[in-house]
Order: structure tokens, then C-alpha cells, then sequence
């Protein structure tokens, strides 16, 4: 029987002129969307690739210079995509894509494309995961609104379960038709995102590409399905069509546009972040005077102290090493603490404002599909964090070696070792840092952090099949 009302409700579907239409619109946005993230994609990874040769070309061709002023000449690393990044982008708009790496500076991403486009581009960009997002529960609405209050104002309602079908079939045939309907209009595209997904080069894409892919089509089902007993939970509760489609169009538009932004403002009043300008004052004045309070110069004639009795001399002269570059390398380790106390109180910041707009996913389940969708697709804060850990990572690898080199080699250039000592290294030098390789997170990792999410995904479709079983049970079957 249930198969039955599947088949019933699937031909009344696709034989309306208005789904023809309305699907061949949905297809039409979904595979352009797709085409259009792959080009995106194909074009960002080229200019990375591109940029981050030359920017190692760079380094290894900066000419013969004292090995510190080539920390400062620093380096840029610039942030690699998996391929999912195609189909959503997240934050990698607005996150930034490029970190310059210098001596005694630990910077923020820059590069921003969000910065360059038009107020109405910055709305959101056209990619299948907003569309899947946005406008298939809106197509799942308009094509289950009247499952139920449909056939109760034209009297057909009552003639089926006069026929003795049961309303839990009526119900699962009706949800297995409209499901067909829609995976009709789905399928279409998904072999194109498959094809986007294979051109764009899965090397890239680290371990467990087909996972992420499977628990990102899982939790777009899982969204879809939410809306999709919804819609038949208030078809069957509502007295009319028309009352319906008021009702389920209304939680779209709280859902899709007033929640996110609801929760992002929540997020942002609840954990304030910093003013970029005080940040800077506040980490700069504690680089000056010490985090700890005892002063930096202070700190250094300690440093000088112990070096004295370790090597058992009384002045810089007659150490074994060049003592400007041990003092420099010393001053770039005691800013380490200053700019971790401070960087990652930022980051927590932006951790919490996260966690609270994931929670706030109990009133909208569009807000856990999508903290889903981006870390599957390595576009989330999460991993853009990774990235700038390496960054920092890489910077204070390539500052300890040129000092280091510094402090062996000009130890007595010229037969002596004085603090005017000054020499130049060349490319066989700044090879000793290597290429800035970055490595994703595990997937593991991944997965866990989105344990959460998926919970709540999981809670809502639960309850959404709960109350389209109660309104089916309780529906009444006569026309008001």
C-alpha cells in the first residue's frame, strides 16, 4: 500500500506543469552553482599553486644578505583548498587566504576576497551548498504543502481512508513520493558536483575524501528530510492549503535568513572580540614591558648571565657564538608567550561565538548543516586556525635557523668576534628553510568536532517524524 500511494503521489508531481518548471529552474541554479564553485576553485588553486612557488622562489633569490635581515625579507605562505572547497566555500572569503611570515611579528591573515566584491555578492556566494541550503526545503514546501490539506478540501482525503488505508501508510507513501520528486531534480546534479569533484584533482584533498563526501550528502538527506516531515506535519495540521504554505514559508524564512543572522549577532553581543587597534596596543605594550611584567632587556642580561657561566667567560667577545644573533633569537622567544596569550585569546573568542551558534541550532537546523557542511569541506574556522598554527609554526622554524647560522658563522669572521661583525648569506643558506608544506587536520579530528552538530541534525529529524506521525494521526478529515 505504501508503495502504492509513493507511486500515486509521485505522478501527480511530475505530471504538473508547475513542477516541470520549478525543477528545471532548481536543476538549472544547482549545476550552474556547482560549475560555477568549480571554477572558482580550479582559479584559486592555480594562483595559490603559482604564488606559492614563487613566493619560495623568492626566498631562496632574495641575494646575498645577512641571514637575520632574510628573516625579516620573510616569507609568504598562502593557504591551499581541498576539493570540496568547490561546492562550499565557508569562510575562506572572509578568513583570508595569505600569511607574510617575518621576524618578531606574528600576523593575521590577508587577502580577503570578500573585501574586493559588491554588497550584494557578500550576501552569499553562488555555490551548491547555499543553494542546497536555501532553496530545497523551499522546493520540498511547495511540493508537499498540500499532501494532506490539499486532498481535504477537495474531499479525497476522506475517500482514502474510507478505503481502509491506514494513516501511517498514507503518511509514508506520501513522504517516499515527494522524496522521489526530489531526488529527480537532485540526481541530476549530484552527477555533476561527482564529475566537479573529480576534476579538480583529488590529491589534493588529503585522506578520506569519499567520507567527507558521504557525511556531507548524509547530513544534506538528513536537512532535507527535516523539512520534508515538517511539511507534512503542517499539511496535516493546518485547516487549508493556502494556511499551509503560509506557515511552512514562514519557518523557511526564519530558518534560511533570521536564524544566521540572528545567531551571529547573538554570538558577537555574547563573546565581543577585540578592536583590531586595541589588540595591537595591548600585545605591543606587553612585547615592551614583559607579560609577566619583568621587562624584555632585563630578561636578555639574565640570558647573557647564564651564557657567561655556562661558557665560563666574562664578555661577549670571547663567547663561542655571535652573541647579537643569540640576543636577537633570545628577544624572538619572548615574544612567543605574548603572541599566544593574545592570538589564541582571539581564537577562543571566535571558538565560543561558534559554539553558541551551533547550540542555537535547536531552533533551526540549518545552523548544524552548515557548521557541517564547511568542516567537511575544509572551509570552516576550525581548519583555517590549523592553518595559521602552522603558519606561525613555519615562521619561528625559519627565524631560529637564519639566527642559529648567524650565531655559529659570524662567531669570528675575520678572526675575531665583535658585534660589528656583518655577513652575508647566500641562496645555500636560505635553502637550509625549507618550502612551507601545509598539513590538514586528521579526519578523526574532524569528524569529532562535529559530533555536536550532527546530534542536534539527528534531534531535529526525530522530531519532525514525531509530529507528522502525531498531525497524521489527529488530522481531521473533514473540509472546514
Amino acid at each position: 500500500m505504501i508503495a502504492t500511494i509513493a507511486r500515486k503521489e509521485f505522478l501527480e508531481i511530475v505530471r504538473d506543469g508547475r513542477f516541470k518548471w520549478t525543477a528545471a529552474l532548481m536543476v538549472l541554479l544547482l549545476v550552474t552553482s556547482m560549475l560555477a564553485g568549480w571554477q572558482r576553485f580550479e582559479t584559486y588553486s592555480r594562483i595559490q599553486a603559482a604564488a606559492q612557488g614563487s613566493t619560495n622562489t623568492q626566498w631562496l633569490k632574495q641575494g646575498d644578505k645577512n641571514p637575520h635581515t632574510a628573516a625579516h625579507y620573510g616569507n609568504y605562505a598562502f593557504k591551499p583548498l581541498g576539493p570540496l572547497a568547490f561546492f562550499d566555500s565557508g569562510i575562506v572569503n572572509y578568513a583570508g587566504t595569505a600569511v607574510f611570515m617575518e621576524a618578531h611579528k606574528q600576523n593575521f591573515a590577508i587577502a580577503r576576497p570578500a573585501t574586493d566584491t559588491s554588497a550584494v555578492a557578500r550576501f552569499g556566494e553562488l555555490n551548491g551548498a547555499m543553494i542546497l541550503q536555501v532553496l530545497l526545503p523551499l522546493l520540498i514546501i511547495f511540493l508537499g504543502f498540500t499532501a494532506f490539506s490539499g486532498e481535504r478540501e477537495t474531499g479525497t482525503l476522506r475517500q482514502l481512508m474510507s478505503m481502509g488505508v491506514s494513516r501511517g501508510s498514507l503518511l509514508w507513501g506520501k513522504a517516499a513520493g515527494i522524496a522521489a520528486a526530489v531526488l529527480l531534480v537532485v540526481l541530476p546534479c549530484l552527477a555533476v558536483g561527482t564529475l566537479a569533484l573529480a576534476a579538480t584533482g583529488l590529491e589534493t584533498a588529503g585522506g578520506g575524501i569519499w567520507t567527507r563526501v558521504a557525511l556531507i550528502g548524509g547530513a544534506y538527506l538528513g536537512y532535507a528530510a527535516v523539512f520534508l516531515f515538517l511539511t507534512l506535519a503542517v499539511s496535516a495540521w493546518a485547516k487549508t492549503a493556502r494556511a499551509a504554505l503560509m506557515v511552512l514559508v514562514g519557518f523557511w524564512a526564519f530558518t534560511a535568513f533570521i536564524m544566521p543572522k540572528t545567531a551571529a549577532e547573538v554570538s558577537r553581543l555574547a563573546t565581543p572580540s577585540p578592536a583590531f587597534g586595541s589588540f595591537m596596543a595591548e600585545m605591543k605594550e606587553h612585547q615592551k614591558r614583559g607579560i609577566d611584567g619583568v621587562s624584555p632587556r632585563i630578561k636578555l642580561a639574565q640570558y647573557r648571565g647564564e651564557l657567561f657561566q655556562k661558557y665560563g667567560v666574562s664578555r661577549v667577545q670571547d663567547l663561542p657564538l655571535y652573541w647579537t644573533a643569540l640576543s636577537m633569537q633570545k628577544l624572538e622567544e619572548l615574544d612567543h608567550p605574548v603572541f599566544e596569550q593574545h592570538y589564541n585569546a582571539v581564537r577562543d573568542e571566535y571558538a565560543r561565538q561558534l559554539r553558541l551558534q551551533d547550540r542555537l541550532g535547536v531552533l533551526a537546523p540549518l545552523l548544524p548543516l552548515r557548521s557541517i557542511s564547511m568542516t567537511m569541506a575544509g572551509t570552516d574556522l576550525i581548519q583555517h586556525n590549523k592553518f595559521m598554527a602552522e603558519t606561525e609554526v613555519f615562521r619561528r622554524n625559519m627565524v631560529q635557523k637564519m639566527n642559529s647560522y648567524l650565531s655559529q658563522a659570524a662567531a669570528n669572521l675575520n678572526g675575531v668576534n665583535s658585534a660589528t661583525n656583518y655577513m652575508v648569506a647566500n641562496e645555500d643558506v636560505f635553502a637550509i628553510v625549507p618550502p612551507f608544506r601545509y598539513e590538514p587536520p586528521a579526519l578523526r579530528d574532524i569528524v569529532a568536532s562535529q559530533a555536536g552538530n550532527f546530534t542536534l541534525l539527528a534531534g531535529w529529524l526525530l522530531a519532525a517524524v514525531v509530529l507528522a506521525l502525531v498531525a497524521v494521526r489527529h488530522m481531521s478529515l473533514e473540509r472546514n
